[in-house]
């Protein structure tokens, strides 16, 4: 067999390694090239290759995010994703957390932490090995230490630590219009300024005011550019000033206690996941931690973020000024009603559906500087940003006295809208002890499938059946509107409006 040439075997074969560099030497090189230092003499410093440089340059954003989201640990060289990127942040996030709260984390508990999310969001397949968390902790740059005993006997405030150092992980992950905040309220939706007093403090578990009360969801995303439907909680399924009602303005669910209870609240939050899927969007919602708000499992385009149990109420955004605002819009349509009922010798009547459209109308009307600055009273501020925390809308000129006078009607003396508003701020409106039969908030139908409700115990003299108008007199109606609102200077969607409404009623079957 012939030899090779001995000048071939002779050659040294020499590949040169390409030099990989991490995240946080191609921030350094991003700044320094911004800076308008010359390429040439970065890639020297270096050591790398001109089209190196080039291609990070390209990739810029991409590398600035990764950094700015501190998803990757700023030493790794690579960008690189696993296969179940979101069951990763999910359980990034909670180690973070878990760190803000000085919680000592292992590899076992991040082994049944990943196995749990996975199981939430779907990832039947997946099960997580030790390899998989060996890969997983490298990607991350995660060292388990033992945690420093604290030096100083000095206690850190939950609400501190969570503001600094869990809320901005959101902030940073989710533009404003997809952060959302919900929170329930309760609402003694006949209530007028004469019982204000009468009924502070009650809670609401027996007689006239139970019947009287629902509990309100309210909710909301950051730049104040979305509200969510509102969901109502009554106690009766299918009330009598309901019947023949097709469709409501807002979402309607029942109890027996009329709280809210983990089965409406998952059922909620699956309807919304569908409807920011069909958006194509990722949304987070803050929550309160609580019996009746479960995490739900398979949500797609839903992240639920629970507020820990600890912290002060104060970051509750729907607290500081939304609901609120839309109380006292609430009260003052309902003392209108009243006071234009004296004045007319009629009884007083307010139904649930009376309450229904008056909160849908007022909830409209919430405008989205009252949302931005709730959001900041919170702490919810864009990074970056220096926002003033100026106080919300105050609803001048909403005052009781005025028009009470007018029907020769007396309130409460000193009885202010913000007061009579917030009288039921205060009630419950989920079970705070499970397994309490008296408290519980998970419903149980009765043989008709309705739930019990005092309402039809009292013979539903306040929820008297109201019959609906025909189709003729609905369009008489929308011709007297019309002629009314053509004296008016009306705006381009509001005629836009009316036209919708003349086609919807012209398109339904006559009668």
């Amino acid at each position: 067999m012939a030899e090779a040439p001995a000048e071939a075997s002779a050659l040294p074969l020499t590949v040169k390694k390409k030099k990989s560099l991490s995240i946080e030497e191609k921030i350094d090189i991003i700044n320094a090239v911004e800076s308008g230092k010359k390429k040439a003499e970065i890639a020297a410093e270096y050591g790398i290759k001109k089209n190196s440089l080039s291609s990070i340059m390209k990739n810029k954003d991409k590398v600035l995010e990764a950094f700015e989201s501190l998803r990757f640990d700023p030493k790794r060289k690579r960008l690189r994703t696993a296969f179940y990127t979101d069951l990763e942040e999910a359980l990034m996030r909670w180690y973070r957390i878990a760190q803000c709260l000085n919680v000592p984390v292992n590899g076992p508990m991040l082994r049944l932490k990943a196995n749990d999310f996975a199981q939430k969001l779907g990832h039947n397949d997946f099960k997580c090995s030790n390899g998989w968390l060996d890969r997983f902790k490298s990607r991350y740059g995660l060292v388990f230490r033992a945690q420093p005993v604290e030096a100083t006997g000095t206690a850190v405030d939950p609400s501190t630590v969570w503001c600094q150092n869990v809320l901005p992980y959101y902030l940073n992950d989710y533009h404003p219009k997809n952060i959302f905040n919900i929170k329930e309220t309760a609402l003694l939706y006949r209530m007028l300024p004469t019982n204000t007093f009468a009924f502070k403090g009650e809670t609401c578990s027996i007689g006239k005011l139970c019947k009287d009360r629902i509990t309100l969801v309210v909710g909301t995303n950051m730049d104040g550019s979305e509200k969510l439907p509102l969901l109502v909680v009554g106690k009766n399924q299918t009330p009598r000033c309901f019947k023949g009602v097709k469709s409501l303005p807002v979402c309607y669910e029942a109890s027996r206690m009329a709280w809210m209870t983990s089965a409406i609240f998952e059922q909620w939050m699956q309807k919304l996941d569908e409807t920011f899927q069909a958006q194509q969007r990722r949304v987070v919602i803050f929550v309160d931690s609580c019996p009746a708000h479960p995490e739900v499992k398979n949500l797609k385009s839903i992240e639920l973020a629970f507020f820990p149990s600890c912290i002060s109420s104060k970051f509750v955004a729907m607290r500081q000024g939304v609901i609120k605002s839309l109380k006292i819009k609430y009260r003052h349509c309902l003392i209108k009603r009243f006071l234009s009922s004296v004045e007319g010798s009629r009884e007083f009547t307010f139904s649930l559906l009376d309450a229904v459209d008056t909160l849908h109308l007022c909830w409209r009307a919430v405008t989205p500087e009252t949302i931005i600055k709730s959001y900041e009273a919170a702490g919810f501020k864009s990074p970056g940003t220096e926002n003033d925390t100026a106080a919300t809308e105050s609803d001048p000129g909403l005052d009781l006295a005025t028009p009470a006078l007018g029907a020769e009607v007396e309130f409460l003396e000193g009885l202010s809208i913000e007061g009579y508003a917030a009288v039921d701020d205060d009630l419950e409106t989920f079970e705070v002890a499970p397994g309490d039969d008296e408290g519980t908030g998970e419903s149980t139908p009765d043989e008709a499938g309705d739930y019990t409700s005092d309402e039809e115990e009292d013979g539903g003299s306040l929820e008297t059946e109201v019959p609906l108008p025909s189709k003729s007199e609905a369009v008489t109606a929308l011709v007297t509107l019309k002629h009314f609102l053509r004296g008016q200077d009306m705006n381009e969607e509001l005629h836009n409006s009316l036209a919708d409404l003349e086609n919807f009623l012209n398109s339904l079957s006559p009668e």
